[in-house]
């Protein structure tokens, strides 16, 4: 063997060292220069790493028990391209000090068992979570023997007996949190990890990611930067400004742009590379925002860019040479500049909904909060470019509209619907940033996806090249978002606003809308419930009024319902869920999910649907009890997705029945009588019973139905009961009382008595007490649904005991009339067949079944018409 040089593998063996000629083999080489550090010679060199003590502290973020040695941190991301492969994931903790986990004893893996149950639940579905190991047989001099990263000893393992025909192959370890196992796997796959770190020790700022000219952060206003020469991912390149309090950049002025170019020039020299800024869009959106949640005001795109909207998630870099912008895939490796600024960059709370003014607005305006607004451009000749519009604003005494929150742009998409052209608005970009004419600071923008383009350029001197337009859109689901056009090249209709006059008398706003009993919009009316529950009690106390849980439509109807959310000011369930399982999100009332309206980074989980106090959407699970629900009246083609099967009784007099859940309720609210007297008129309408009340769900149904009684009667009996055997409260089927909702300080008294009666507030939903003679209140009645398939003598059908007396008598007589004419048609044909033979007698086999068959199946389909045409 006549020797060889050793080079640094890269690819599926980076980091493994290979043999190779010296002479023929071209490789690029890393050198290597000490510290410029001395050893005192009084004390000798440093001393060797101390076994770390059991009483070290952790560094903040990391966690351990008081008698392990080391700290532990779990990195867990819910995105695939957020994860790491092995050799990834340990120079990730190689670079913070730490190392991937390793696991010398049982209670050490316990422990990291537990820190993982802590953060996932020990309850949920661990198939998929697999974490990093320092475990690995990489190096090839060691015959597939396995060693840990960090050195420690292998003499502790947990290796299920799974035997795979790619053994070879699986070279890294992963710990297995549903098994508690561990597993070899290809060290290419992307996966979560756990580091460790010995107490004591002090996390270090990732190194090796950025280039030691820029090793500093550089200041700007009122902001500072720092830029990385190491390529990341759009997400990577995020995560890691994170760790440094950080964004990736916003930009949000042509000083700014300028600033950040000729820093990376002056540093860098490579004026050819791109840099990863914080503008992105997300999956199936299109819309462009900054990762910090900054306004976005100011775009300096390249020619041609950005690119088409599409599906799948874009992100934006900047050209330093050029100070210019681009779009392309996240997943893509770039350098990446890091923002940060002294102010927070905590989500602003909701600005406080528009309180009445005084003062009237002229004919043709319309009022909203101590504004007027009126739109012109009907007429073709009356649509000018931004620059006449902006005119003839200012002769109608007011300006180009100012959309200043989300509240102004939902009044503004409601009054949109007969409108079938784009609006200016006063917003135009002087020196590239967006500014609004009334010179108010720019808090709130709704740019359509790709937007604002910054594309439309002009050689006239001061000419104002962008100017907005609201979008009455060729995609209905954009109409309201704003767009740039020219200024003076486009022609378009234009919305005028000026401050309400107060010498003229109020005028009625229409918006926000009041929060009546029913609210209606373009021949939509909807009701809000207000009251504790879960999704699918919504559902059911909505189907109680033979209303559903909203569907959302249309921006027009999304933005009437922003202003419906502005006035309650907190979020309320919409008919939008998952429930029946799978990814797929529809509507309870079947419709297309056509329009959508998630809220910035939704649906991050499955579960239904609840509309935000800023009217954007956002799941939750289905079992959370929120503040209440938005109902909405159907059409007529509306058919409910009720599970429960049965009818309910026809109305008989004065009584009707409403269904809710597998019951039927009769409200006889308007008769007062004792509970005696109660049960015995439910007993004599189809057999029914007094009102028994079992969980919250059905208190609350109960409760929603006396409240529109509350001027006539108190409340209504229930029919719970002494038992002097058991000496415990029941309901007449002996069912033993498990729900209740009795008044604070009732459970003291003296509840179990016979001679002690119950019943339920119409004002407030709870129970009270009182004497069973000489106090009278409403009644409900309650009773099963009736099945489909029941027969027709059950106590269901006791209500139409007379119309089926009737029927029988009518059947009875037609048997009667059937047999004698069979009689004498047996006699003729017997004369006849004496003659003629028995052969022609088959032909009257069809008439052999019994005509009340017939009738029966008849009155059962008549049955069930009426009751499906009642309920």
């Amino acid at each position: 063997y006549k020797g060889g040089c050793v080079v640094l593998a890269t690819g599926n063996s980076v980091g493994l060292w290979d043999v190779k000629d010296c002479n023929s083999f071209r490789a690029k080489y890393i050198c290597r220069q000490n510290l410029a550090t001395s050893v005192d010679p009084g004390t000798g060199p440093a001393a060797v790493t101390p076994t770390p003590s059991v009483t070290g502290s952790c560094p903040t973020g990391w966690s351990s028990s008081l008698t392990l040695r080391y700290c532990y941190k779990v990195f867990h991301f819910n995105t695939i391209y957020a994860k790491k492969n092995w050799v990834q994931a340990h120079m990730f903790c190689y670079e913070q000090g730490a190392h991937l986990l390793s696991i010398s004893n049982f209670e050490e893996e316990k422990f990291t068992e537990k820190l993982v149950n802590e953060i996932f639940g020990e309850s949920e579905d661990h198939d998929y979570h697999w974490f990093w190991l320092g475990l690995n047989r990489r190096n090839p001099g060691t015959e597939q023997s396995w060693a840990w990263s960090d050195g420690t000893g292998y003499s502790y393992n947990n290796f299920g007996r799974d035997v795979y025909e790619d053994d070879s192959i699986r070279r890294c370890g992963v710990i297995d949190i549903a098994s508690s196992l561990w597993r070899a796997v290809r060290c290419e796959n992307q996966l979560d990890w756990i580091c460790k770190i010995r107490k004591g020790a002090v996390v270090k700022e990732p190194e090796g990611t950025e280039d030691a000219a820029s090793n500093q952060w550089f200041q700007f206003q009122d902001a500072e930067y720092k830029f990385f020469k190491h390529l990341s991912t759009w997400p990577q390149a995020q995560r890691i400004c994170t760790w440094f309090k950080a964004e990736l950049a916003s930009i949000h002025s042509q000083e700014e742009l300028t600033f950040l170019g000729q820093t990376l020039q002056k540093l860098f020299r490579f004026q050819d590379q791109f840099w990863w800024i914080g503008l992105h869009t997300n999956e199936n959106d299109g819309r462009f925002r900054w990762s910090d949640g900054s306004i976005l005001n100011f775009v300096s795109w390249a020619s041609g860019k950005p690119r088409p909207i599409s599906r799948d998630r874009k992100c934006v870099y900047m050209s330093p040479s050029k100070e210019v912008w681009g779009d392309q895939r996240c997943l893509n490796d770039l350098q990446y500049i890091c923002k940060r600024t002294n102010s927070s960059m905590v989500k602003p709370p909701l600005p406080s909904p528009p309180s009445t003014h005084s003062g009237g607005c002229p004919r043709g305006w319309t009022p909203f909060a101590s504004k007027c607004f009126k739109i012109y451009g009907y007429s073709k000749v009356d649509r000018l470019n931004w620059i006449e519009g902006k005119a003839a604003c200012e002769r109608a005494g007011g300006l180009l509209a100012t959309i200043s929150n989300h509240y102004e742009q939902a009044f503004i998409t409601t009054i949109l619907p007969n409108i079938t052209f784009d609006l200016w608005i006063g917003l135009h970009d002087t020196n590239k940033d967006f500014q609004w004419l009334q010179k108010e600071p720019l808090k709130y923008v709704n740019w359509a996806p790709g937007e604002p383009s910054g594309q439309h350029t002009s050689s006239a001197t001061n000419e104002l090249v962008n100017c907005a337009v609201i979008w009455h859109a060729l995609h209905p689901q954009f109409t309201g978002r704003w767009d740039d056009r020219s200024c003076t090249r486009d022609k378009n209709g234009f919305i005028c606003q000026k401050n309400k006059d107060l010498s003229l008398p109020s005028t009625p706003a229409k918006f926000p809308p009041p929060l009546t009993s029913k609210l209606s919009y373009m021949n939509s009316t909807y009701r809000v419930i207000q009251k504790p529950l879960t999704w699918q009690e919504a559902a059911w106390l909505c189907e109680t009024r033979n209303e559903t849980l909203v569907t959302v439509v249309d921006p027009y109807q999304q933005a009437f319902l922003t202003q419906v959310m502005n006035s309650v000011r907190l979020p309320l369930w919409i008919g939008l869920s998952n429930e029946e399982g799978g990814r797929v999100f529809s509507w309870l009332s079947g419709e297309e999910l056509d329009y959508i309206n998630w809220q910035e980074g939704e649906p991050h989980q499955m579960g239904c649907v609840h509309m935000d106090m800023d009217g954007t959407w956002r799941p939750s699970s289905c079992e959370t009890k929120l503040n209440g629900a938005i109902c909405k009246v159907p059409g007529e083609s509306w058919s409910s997705k009720s599970t429960f099967t049965g009818t309910c009784p026809t109305s008989l007099q004065d009584s009707s029945w409403i269904p809710f859940r597998n019951h039927c309720y009769s409200f006889h609210l308007e008769k007062k009588a004792t509970p005696k007297e109660a049960a015995q008129l439910c007993q004599k309408v189809h057999g029914a019973e007094l009102l028994s009340i079992l969980d919250e769900v059905e208190n609350v149904f109960i409760w929603e139905h006396l409240e529109t009684y509350e001027n006539d009667t108190k409340g209504a009996w229930l029919s719970l009961m002494y038992n002097t055997k058991s000496g415990s409260l029941v309901w007449p089927d002996k069912t033993v009382l498990n729900y209740s909702n009795w008044a604070r300080g009732t459970e003291n008294m003296s509840l179990m008595s016979p001679n002690t009666c119950y019943w339920i507030k119409s004002n407030t939903g709870i129970w009270g007490i009182g004497p069973c003679t000489s106090f009278t209140l409403g009644i409900v009645c309650k009773m099963p649904r009736v099945q489909e398939n029941s027969l027709l003598g059950t106590a269901g059908s006791q209500g139409h005991t007379l119309d089926i007396i009737l029927y029988v008598l009518g059947a009875l007589v037609l048997v009667v009339v059937l047999v004698v004419v069979v009689v004498l048609l047996y006699r003729r044909r017997t004369a006849w067949t004496s003659r003629h033979g028995a052969f022609e007698s088959a032909r009257y086999s069809r008439t052999s079944s019994t005509p009340s068959e017939s009738m029966e199946k008849n009155i059962l389909v008549s049955d069930m018409e009426m009751n499906e045409q009642q309920e």
